[in-house]
């Protein structure tokens, strides 16, 4: 690592600069950072981020930190690659880590995105392992289109909250047609707004920036049928949902529908006949608790919500690895759900974890995939597994990689609402190569419910109203997965 602590001094010496600068612009210039090497890729320590204006951290159990970063609520883990702004889930190609008590985030797959969304400039000098930086504290950033089969869908991308309530829209017919929004708070980066990509039945957008709100004007080439305004619940953006007379397509949308609609779930209850899993300090076999969460979930999904289930295994047998993908796809599934049970050689270890497809980034992760993938030494067929290296992952994952962003979502909801029905040790969103998953054409996801490696989760999955809770909680997961993909949809 490399300390650069006159870079640090200066910063401390300007902050009461800044700090009057902040409230007269909306761009904060000329602040530099000292780069730390781990394993020779470059890391920013948070420490350094917060005496800066507008930002601060608090840290949490479990080596998790919340950052407010002008208004950004982001949340690293120890460990982790995945990381939430405002509730949306990203990756980054390293992984956070932690030294000293110090949590030091990677530049490249950090600052990437907080540039992507409209907070920070920054650049990097490697010769003297600088990073120079500009804070922007704009809290409208960017537009983005989503053409609909009616109409289209435009997302006002927010750093913060907007009360719905104190945003006014007005449609003026002439001259043109324009639909209006004024946004109280609002500070809009109209460089970015006025030069967004525009589709669908948009044919000019305008900004204007007051005192004390920000207006945003849509010009229409057609007469608009519908407009729809609302807060996106999971990110804070505002949506603007615009519908135009499409009847003659109405067929065409229906088996648009139909096609995205989630009317298959696939669930598959890991190991099985001669493959018993992990085993508890008690003798308690993985296969037998994760099959029993997986008919209560199936049956949880088919009265609740009406929805077709469709099992790799209903008994106690064997079902290789591939096999299961198979049965997936065939199916017609449109959501893998993958459940195990966790073991590890430290019996103080607990807590809940889902995974995604893609290589380990951390030592737990890949000791849990390589147990759970040693299951094929037990197959009696050599079936041609991957090797995931690089190469061989990428081309594995080709088929999913269409679906990451459903899967990453849908991961994060499964440990916010596990969390909440069990209250076990949430240990976030992780990623691994686990060769079950390998394949699986729609969003796909792998839990590990626990460790049945500690005694006191290993008794409480022996009780039937923990698994019960499990299967509960899982299934909250899927009814916001599915509301917030199918509204989309359903509402076109």
């Amino acid at each position: 690592m490399k300390h650069y602590f006159n870079t640090f001094k200066f910063i401390i010496v300007l902050f009461f600069q800044l700090t009057v600068l902040f409230g007269e612009s909306a761009i904060i210039k000329n602040i530099t950072l000292p780069v730390f090497r781990i394993n020779g890729n470059p890391y920013i320590k948070v420490a350094d981020l917060t005496p800066l204006p507008g930002i601060s951290s608090t840290l949490n159990e479990y080596e998790s930190l919340d950052i407010d970063f002008l208004g950004a609520k982001i949340n690293l883990n120890n460990g982790g690659s995945y990381f939430r702004i405002n509730n949306e889930l990203y990756h980054m190609p390293l992984w956070v880590e932690i030294k000293d008590k110090d949590f030091f985030i990677p530049y490249h797959g950090f600052f990437r995105v907080l540039e992507q969304l409209g907070l920070v400039n920054s650049s990097l000098d490697p010769a003297i392992d600088i990073v120079s930086m500009e804070l922007i504290r704009y809290n409208i950033t960017k537009l983005s289109f989503d053409q609909k089969t009616n109409g289209c869908s435009i997302r006002v991308h927010n750093i913060g909250a907007f009360n719905l309530s104190s945003i006014s829209s007005t449609l003026v017919k002439k001259p043109g047609e324009w639909l209006s929004l004024t946004i109280p708070g609002g500070r809009i980066n109209s460089k970015v707004i006025e030069n967004s990509k525009i589709m669908g039945p948009i044919k000019k957008v305008r900004t204007t920036q007051l005192a004390e709100s920000a207006q945003l004007s849509l010009q229409l080439k057609q007469a608009v049928d519908d407009v729809d305004i609302r807060i996106d619940e999971t990110t804070n953006d505002l949506l603007i949902i615009i519908r135009v007379d499409h009847s003659e397509n109405a067929e065409r949308i229906k088996e648009i529908r139909k096609k995205w609609l989630l009317d298959t779930i696939v669930i598959d209850p890991g190991h099985g006949g001669k493959d018993p899993g992990t085993l508890g300090q008690k003798g308690t076999k993985e296969k037998d608790i994760v099959l029993d969460i997986s008919m209560r979930l199936g049956k949880l999904i088919e009265k609740e919500m009406g929805v077709k289930v469709i099992y790799t295994r209903t008994t106690d047998v064997f079902i290789p690895l591939w096999k299961r993908t198979k049965i997936a796809n065939e199916s017609g599934g449109k959501v893998f759900i993958s459940i195990h049970a966790n073991s590890t050689s430290n019996h103080n270890v607990r807590g809940f974890e889902t995974y995604l497809l893609r290589t380990g980034k951390s030592k737990d992760a890949i000791d849990v995939a390589q147990r759970e993938n040693s299951v094929i030494t037990l197959e009696e067929k050599n079936h041609p597994y991957r090797d995931f290296s690089s190469e061989s992952l990428i081309l594995a994952t080709m088929a999913q990689n269409v679906y990451i962003k459903e899967s990453e979502f849908f991961a994060s909801v499964i440990q916010e609402e596990l969390e909440s029905a069990i209250g076990a040790n949430n240990r976030g969103v992780k990623q691994a190569g686990f060769q079950v998953l390998v394949g699986a054409s729609m969003p796909n996801v792998l839990i590990e419910t626990g460790f049945l490696s500690n005694s006191k989760e290993e008794r409480n999955f022996n009780k039937k109203g923990y698994r019960k809770k499990i299967a509960r909680g899982i299934f909250n997961a899927l009814v916001e997965f599915k509301d917030k993909y199918e509204n989309a949809v359903i509402n076109e």
